[in-house]
């Protein structure tokens, strides 16, 4: 597994730093990529400054030519691609009659077209590696929430995009495996970091069945799992890193929003 070309996305997001760190660890290259430019080279500095190879594309996914940009880094840097990390996730909260067009376009813009184009860019690369080596494999993992399942009155545009995101990735496995590529997600809960504007660690903690919030490295120790070949037989699926969210039918009656 050393050595790995591993391009990840929303680099600077809590998860996908933790995600990069991870990956580090095992001495994979990496292309980090993300549409906050001084934190994501941030990222990268403290990667290279640590005797990693980690360079840094200013992208936003949900753009082709941002697309074709990481891409283009990636070989450029690393002759080839084995591992797509992709843990962008736009989050919108908004009364449902709020939400305007606008509002819903960027979130499945986002979350969904961006998807589907780092993921099919991806793909091909996968299919022109192939073609030189008949044993070449490539893995790419989704990260989306667990809004792929459950809804919220004021998450209208972020819900639909999550279950669009998890049946994007099903499909997009079912059309890769005869390549040899595997394709999965993780759908996380409440993690450090990346909480939802407006929403307290205290109220998260109460609704979640393990009583804490997340840690970033757990969710990328998953995504870590579902890149190795320990996961060779896994494709299609989703793995929920939620501290037990989406295994209880209410959440608790004393949950509070106090911090």
């Amino acid at each position: 597994m050393t050595g790995r070309s591993v391009v990840i996305t929303g680099a600077a997001s809590a998860v996908g730093a933790a995600c990069a760190r991870r990956f580090a660890e095992a001495g994979d290259r990496l292309v980090l990529a993300d549409a906050d430019e001084e934190a994501g080279k941030a990222v990268a500095a403290a990667l290279n400054e640590a005797g990693v190879s980690a360079a840094f594309v200013h992208a936003d996914t949900s753009q082709r030519l941002d697309v074709h940009n990481v891409i283009a880094e990636a070989l450029d840097a690393n002759n080839r691609i084995d591992v797509l990390a992709h843990t962008v996730m736009d989050r919108f909260s908004a009364p449902f009659l709020d939400t305007s067009e606008d509002d819903f376009d960027r979130v499945i813009g986002r979350n969904v077209r961006g998807a589907f184009l780092i993921n099919q860019a991806a793909a091909k690369q996968f299919i022109k590696q192939a073609d030189d080596d008949a044993d070449a494999t490539g893995v790419i993992v989704n990260v989306g929430s667990v809004e792929a399942v459950t809804a919220a009155a004021d998450h209208v545009a972020f819900a639909t995009s999550q279950g669009g995101l998890h049946q994007l990735t099903k499909a997009i496995a079912l059309a890769m495996s005869p390549h040899n590529v595997r394709v999965n997600a993780v759908g996380v809960g409440s993690v450090k970091g990346d909480l939802d504007e407006g929403v307290t660690p205290k109220h998260m903690r109460d609704v979640t069945p393990l009583k804490r919030v997340g840690d970033p490295e757990e969710v990328a120790s998953v995504i870590f799992f579902l890149a190795s070949s320990e996961a060779s037989y896994v494709t299609g699926q989703t793995i929920y890193v939620d501290g037990g969210r989406l295994a209880q039918l209410d959440p608790p009656a004393e949950a509070s929003t106090e911090t």
